[in-house]
């Protein structure tokens, strides 16, 4: 059914179960498993004096993080005995960078983790897996 079922992570604990559930379904169906993190590089509109050094450590920190959670990733698939590819990108709006690698990728499955940001905290920070829901044209498994 699934051959090739892309995982999103940003490495918090919703990834993590996402990619328990990626791991078990690719090694039900046999299907290969691309793991992916999403790095904006360029988070804010502008920077007050002095912004550089901010930029460079977001940048430090977001890479970082992207290769803790790959590496979580990496360490599920491993032990679930699946064919894994892994892979950081540098790319602005997380949830545009995913649906299009999942089209360029040739996914027939997008698996994610939500942290189920409600009410405000979901008009101000949003939500990165209900935007993939909205663009994707592949079934995407949500995680909570």
């Amino acid at each position: 059914m699934f051959k090739r079922i892309l995982l999103p992570t940003d490495g918090s604990e919703h990834a993590a179960r996402a990619a328990a559930v990626a791991c078990d379904l690719a090694k039900r169906y046999g299907a290969a498993l691309e793991i992916v993190s999403v790095i904006d590089p360029v988070p804010f509109v502008s920077f007050p004096e002095g912004g550089g050094e901010a930029l460079a450590y977001y940048l430090d920190a977001a890479e970082e993080g992207a290769k803790q959670g790959i590496a979580a990733a990496e360490a599920a698939a491993k032990a679930a005995g699946v064919a894994w590819a892994s892979h950081v990108l540098r790319e602005h709006g997380p949830a545009q960078s995913i649906v299009e690698h999942a089209k360029a990728y040739g996914a027939d499955l997008i698996v994610m983790g939500s942290h189920g940001r409600r009410g405000l905290d979901a008009v101000l920070l949003g939500s990165v897996a209900h935007k993939v829901l909205t663009l994707a044209k592949v079934p995407v498994f949500v995680v909570k």
